[in-house]
């Protein structure tokens, strides 16, 4: 939970028409929906974790989904399937689109919440508290949220030609799902923006293509003021780029060149720090930048 978040009206959309990957079998799990504050602040908040085999869990939550303090951290914990209980810990941030100071986060924790697995409806509800990193309480509230499982089976439910009778209706509701499904999975950034990561690599690799149908576009990115790629029409072929990192900060610029003939200059993004992808879209006008901040850290749970 992070301090600045506000409440956003898409939230109906994400309880209700998000599809999102959902498997016992590999003992992965995702869930979505809100957190309440004892303020009656509403806050759109996912979680995914997969489950080792000593009941312990490790994963990413997802907080303020389409807002701009979205901020994805990792959360670690345990799941007791005879008691039907959940706790888990936010460790640290790996990504945030907050301007918001370090020590200013306020990081979630999850004491024994109720949890029902089950092909009809999964559902994890309980309260959390929120901690600074010096153990100051900065939040506390109640937590509601619904499995991957049936948000699918509300999906194919309303979603189809039985229910929507207009082709065209129908056909934008779809569209409007699958946008809203990509806003989830990915972070967006426009013109002058700007993003923080949490960084353990010793290198950064950096693969960029066109986001939509390739128009043209043309980009230039520079890491720690260094030009890595000059004049690039992005294209659906992927451009990998591999940059040393043995520095404690840095910094990665893309500048748009070019909007191509569809307006805005949009490319995807994606930064891989050993393991641990970020995918990134950006969205500028002709001569923007936006700004990717990297700070060094010696594990990837920001600890």
């Amino acid at each position: 939970m992070k301090s600045r978040i506000r409440f956003t009206s898409l939230i109906i959309f994400v309880l209700f028409f998000t599809h999102l990957a959902y498997s016992q079998e590999e003992r992965k799990f995702e869930f979505t929906g809100t957190l309440q504050l004892a303020t009656k602040e509403i806050i759109t908040y996912r979680i995914q974790f997969t489950e080792l085999n000593n009941g312990e869990i490790e994963g990413t939550s997802l907080t303020d989904i389409f807002g701009s303090d979205r901020t994805i951290s990792k959360i670690k914990g345990k799941i007791d399937h005879k008691n039907k209980k959940i706790s888990f810990t936010e460790t640290g941030n790996l990504s945030t689109k907050s301007d918001a100071e370090p020590n200013t986060f306020c990081f979630l924790t999850v004491t024994n919440a109720s949890i029902k697995l089950n092909k009809g409806k999964s559902v994890i509800q309980g309260n959390f508290v929120g901690k600074f990193d010096n153990g100051q309480r900065c939040a506390t509230g109640s937590l509601y949220l619904i499995g991957a499982d049936y948000i699918e089976k509300l999906t194919k439910k309303y979603l189809n030609e039985d229910v929507i009778k207009n082709e065209d209706s129908l056909k934008k509701m779809q569209q409007l799902n699958e946008d809203i499904q990509a806003k989830v999975g990915n972070t967006y950034l426009q013109s002058n923006e700007m993003l923080r990561l949490n960084w353990s690599s010793s290198e950064i690799i950096i693969e960029v293509c066109d986001s939509r149908k390739a128009d043209g576009d043309e980009i230039a990115i520079y890491v720690n003021g260094k030009k890595v790629l000059d004049s690039f029409v992005i294209s659906k072929d992927k451009k990998t780029i591999v940059v040393p990192f043995p520095e404690s900060k840095g910094s990665i610029r893309i500048q748009a060149l070019n909007e191509g003939s569809l307006k805005m200059c949009t490319a995807n993004i994606t930064l891989r720090d050993k393991d641990n992808p970020t995918n990134v879209v950006t969205i500028m006008k002709k001569e923007s930048n936006v700004v990717i901040l990297l700070n060094k850290v010696k594990s990837i749970d920001g600890n």
